[in-house]
């Protein structure tokens, strides 16, 4: 098992209290299961744009490491 801290930006930090919690997943996990770990479903969510993970932009299909830090950011809607 790896535990990775997951933080949330913009408008999806309305869905974990205080915007953050830590997830203990499987080695070789996906950023994707990470999120699902943590009760975020982002099929489920119309505002969900990107992830990174320790500051570098990544797709959510990415593998994870012990210690990372993932970041989930909302979409930037603009006109």
């Amino acid at each position: 098992m790896i535990n990775v801290r997951i933080a949330l930006r913009g408008t999806l930090r309305n869905l974990l209290e205080g915007g953050e919690i830590t997830v203990s997943i499987p080695e070789g996990s996906t950023c994707d299961d990470a999120l699902n770990a943590a009760g975020i479903h982002r099929e489920d969510i119309p505002s969900f744009g990107f992830v990174s993970v320790n500051g570098m932009r990544v797709m959510v299909t990415d593998t994870l490491s012990d210690g990372d830090l993932l970041k989930a950011f909302s979409r930037i809607g603009g006109g």
